[in-house]
Order: C-alpha cells, then structure tokens, then sequence
C-alpha cells in the first residue's frame, strides 16, 4: 500500500506557496488528469517537485568526534518531494520525507478536522489536545479500546489518530487515518490516479452533515483585527514577557514535535543573531538586550527563529509562530502565528465547568489601601527606632516599611492577627534544590493561596502557585505540615463593583478573564485528581 499524507493549502497563501517553492525544491514535471464520476467531469495539474541537495553541516557535537580525528563522509541531506494537485482555484499538495516541515505554513488548518466530523470512528487510538493557558496546554492521551471522542472544558484537539468505520469492500483508503493540519493514510497502490480517487473521495466525505462535535478554534481572517491583535500583543510582551507561553509541543502536519528535544535555536534579526541550547524566555530577552533601538511593536514578532536538529537547520519560523497567548479581551487566541476565536462550544464548555467550582464571599476578610495604609503606619511608629533604619529620614524609613510589608504581606498577617489563620507567607521549603512557598495561610484543614490583582497574567501566577503546593504535599515532599483536606485559592479583586452572584456563590464568568478562567478550570481538576476540595475565596481590594 501507498502512504498518503495530504494537505489543502490555504487560498490566501496560495500565491505565495508556489512562489516560495521555488526557493526550496526543484521542479521535475507536471502532467495532466481526468477523472469522471456520475455527475461531474475533473481536470487536474499534477506537479512534482524535489528538495534541492545541501550538503549535511557539521553536528553541534562534532567535537567529540575531533577527539578522534574523525572525517565525516560527504552525504546529502534526507530526500523530501511535493506532489501538487490543482483544480481551477483549489491546490492540494502531498507531501513526503520531511516536506511537512515547509508546507505545513500555508495549509488550510480546518481542512482535516472538517473531515473527521463528517466520518464515523470505531477506534480511537490517539488524540492531542490543545488546553490554552493550563500548564499542559497541549496532551497526548494514548487509548487500548476506545470509540468516542472525550474532552474536558476547555480542550479543543490538535491532532487524532483513529481506525474509521467503514463498509465491507471499502477500498479508497485504509481504515486508519491522522488527523491534524492534514490528513494521512495508506491507499491501495502508489499512484497519482489513486490521490486523486482519494482527494474526490474526501470532497464528498466535506458535503456531508457533521456526525459528531470536534471542538476546534476558528481562523480569524479580517486584517484589521489581526493587526490589532498583533499590537496589543507586542505592548503586553514589553510590558512582561510572562504573558506568553512558548509551547514544548508542536503539530507539524499530524507530526509530533518537541521543541526542546534533540534540538538547537539561532535567534534572528536584522544583522543581529545569537545560537541558543534552549528557546527559552530568558534567551529571548538576552537575545533583545543586544539589538540597538529595538521596538517591541514593530520587531519583537519578526525575530527569527532557526530550529536546528543534529546540528542541521530544518525549519525557519518567525517568533509569532512559536508562541501561545490569549487576548482575553478580545477573546481571541494566538496559536502556530494565527489568531483563532474561541467558538460558543469552547466557552460553553468552559462556563460549565467553571460554575461546578465551589467559589465563596465573606465580606469580613474585604480589604483595601486605606486599612494598608493604617497598618503601615503602625508598623511605622513601632519599627522606626530599630536599629536598621539609623541614620535613615521618616521618608526613606516609610518607603523602607512599605517595600518590607507588601500588600500580599499585610493581607497575610492580619488574617492571623484577627482571623485565626496560620500565616505560611514567606515560609520556604527546598524541594530538588529549588525554593518552594509551602503555602499563604491554613485553617480547618484547608491550604490557601492568596493573590490580589485585577488582570488574567497577575492572578493566574497563583494558580500555579495553588497546583505546586498542593502536588508537593500530597507527594509529602513538604516536612511538618498541618492536615490538609482541602486547597483554596484566595483572590482579591481590585474592583469596585461586586461579582453578582448566581445560586448563592459570586459567579465567576461574569469576570472578563479568559486565562485565568482556563488556568482555573486546569486547577479545578488537578486538585481533584490528588483527592483534595478545590474552592475559591473571593474577595474585594478596594482602591
């Protein structure tokens, strides 16, 4: 059998495609096909082209074979070939070796999973999953008998590989088929005539109604807001860089990629370049410190990024490509350098599971700057004559007390002072040689995190925070610990209005939040899976 994997290029970058082809492969011919069916008669141009021969570039580690005064033989790099299929405006392009690599840039993303909505499985073997803003935001479930297509809120899938229930006698394709930016499978014979049966075959599969729900992000297409996406993004990243998220998994095609395996960067721009072990946030922002006049909204998604495999560059993206980021005002999402929507089943999903977490209101614990400022000022007049602010003014020594007791700090210790809580604040433990904040505050057998903040990239760090703790006490890597039954995160929100309420709780999908509710929706069920509560406290800093 004949090995298909089949892409659809988009219709906006079509031109491009074929222009851009030229670079990397040779032309070697193009023929032309007929095909008929009951109804209609086809015409296709089918091209064929080859990848152009570089010479193999010495290996990263090729010092160790200098050791030795090894001599690497000449070879040339693996062969990759393109098969064009065009139809009047349409092209379909078969792909082979590793052409995956500079195809996959301009396909059509919904081409696969329109299909695979539209067919029945009786086998589902893997999936991938895509789960924006969580701390596995892409998972690969691997299944030993499994028929139906299960997802949590907020999951839309990346890739699938599944057995299709066909008829008996059925021979287009073989029954198992990947699903991702293209569809691959076997087909009978290796021929152009059976591509195309193939091709037809999935046109009609198109026409078909949906049998089943595949959630999926929509392609935003409208330049302006593209455009605009683009600069809220940039000024949000030279704002702080933790606002985005490099993925360490990547769809090439329906081909896992892992970013940080067996792999090497070079940063690009302009004249400037640097040669990276790890795409790391840290190296991006060394990488930004070199380049003179850097202007975060015009540059920072043009830098260039060379993946590099056993010393041998194999894809070049721009830095937009390789990052994930939500715009939770616009309730877009950045993802492989296109904006997609969230669609009303994704956030139906993720309304859903966000109203089955316990969320409570005590107006007691509300704070704010004016009781901040009261407890400043009594830390004032009781530490002002300590021996470390000596020779200091009343002014350095205020400035002295606020840095020292922080907003967090202060929230912290009042809830002790008045409210019975232990207070963990500022209490570190070393796990793997890494400093871990054991938790903020507990009472009744309950661990809390406390964060206040009006934004989806500040409250969110305490959701992580919530997930580390609580994995590190349930693994009991965390000494001389009270008894915990269950894990709260506390949020302040720096609002005026109050969150209305909805079945006697605030109801937390009033918040304009996108990436916090998906952060919260991954932590949800992470604390339930350790077998403890997951509740949120929320409360009022009022300005």
């Amino acid at each position: 059998m004949g090995q298909i994997n089949l892409y659809k290029i988009d219709r906006d970058k079509s031109a491009e495609f074929i222009e851009k082809l030229y670079v990397k492969f040779d032309f070697l011919g193009e023929q032309d096909y007929t095909t008929i069916d009951d109804e209609n008669t086809y015409t296709y141009t089918v091209s064929t082209y080859v990848g152009k021969c570089e010479e193999r570039k010495n290996p990263e580690w090729k010092w160790l074979l200098d050791e030795y005064e090894y001599l690497i033989p000449e070879s040339l790099m693996a062969l990759k070939a393109i098969v064009v299929i065009k139809r009047g405006e349409v092209l379909y392009v078969a792909v082979y070796g590793m052409a995956y690599f500079y195809v996959d840039k301009y396909c059509d993303t919904s081409f696969a999973f329109d299909f695979a909505r539209r067919v029945k499985f009786k086998q589902i073997k893997t999936t991938t999953l895509t789960a924006p803003n969580s701390q596995r935001n892409k998972v690969v479930n691997v299944y030993l008998d499994y028929s139906n297509f299960s997802y949590d809120s907020g999951e839309a899938y990346a890739k699938i590989k599944a057995k299709m229930d066909v008829e008996d006698g059925f021979t287009v394709h073989n029954e198992l088929v990947e699903i991702g930016h293209s569809i691959k499978t076997r087909l009978p014979i290796n021929s152009i005539e059976c591509i195309l049966n193939f091709i037809e075959y999935v046109e009609k599969v198109q026409t078909k109604e949906e049998i089943q729900k595949i959630p999926v992000f929509y392609k935003i297409k409208d330049e302006e807001l593209i455009q605009e996406l683009d600069d809220r993004l940039s000024d949000k990243i030279k704002d702080n860089m933790d606002c985005i998220n490099i993925s360490e998994l990547d769809i090439i095609g329906v081909t896992e990629v892992f970013n940080h395996n067996d792999a090497t960067f070079t940063l690009k721009y302009k004249r400037n370049r640097k040669d990276v072990q790890e795409l790391s946030k840290d190296n991006i922002e060394q990488f930004i410190k070199e380049i003179r006049d850097f202007n975060f909204r015009k540059d920072f998604l043009k830098i260039k990024v060379v993946s590099n495999r056993s010393g041998e560059p194999i894809r070049t993206d721009l830095m937009k490509r390789l990052i994930d980021y939500t715009d939770d005002d616009k309730k877009c999402l950045l993802m492989k350098g296109e904006w997609y929507a969230y669609n009303d089943d994704y956030l139906s999903y993720l309304k859903d599971s966000i109203d089955e977490i316990d969320v409570r209101y005590d107006s007691q614990y509300d704070f704010g700057n004016e009781k901040l400022k009261e407890y400043w000022e009594k830390k004032y007049n009781a530490e002002k004559l300590l021996p470390e602010y000596a020779g200091k003014s009343d002014d350095d020594i205020k400035k002295a007390i606020r840095n020292k007791y922080y907003p967090e700090r202060v929230f912290n210790n009042v809830m002790e002072e008045k409210y019975r809580f232990s207070n963990y604040d500022r209490e570190m433990d070393r796990v793997g040689g890494e400093k871990i904040e054991l938790m903020d505050l507990h009472r009744d057998c309950s661990m809390f995190a406390v964060k206040i903040g009006e934004s989806s990239a500040k409250l969110s760090y305490v959701v992580e925070q919530s997930i580390t703790s609580a994995m590190m006490y349930k693994h009991k890597q965390l000494p001389d610990m009270p008894v915990v039954d269950t894990v709260v995160v506390w949020i302040l929100l720096k609002r005026k209005n109050h969150l209305p309420e909805k079945n006697g709780q605030p109801d937390l999908n009033e918040l304009k939040m996108l990436t916090l509710k998906n952060r919260l929706d991954e932590w949800k069920k992470e604390i339930r899976v350790m077998g403890y509560k997951p509740v949120i406290w929320i409360n009022y800093w009022e300005k």
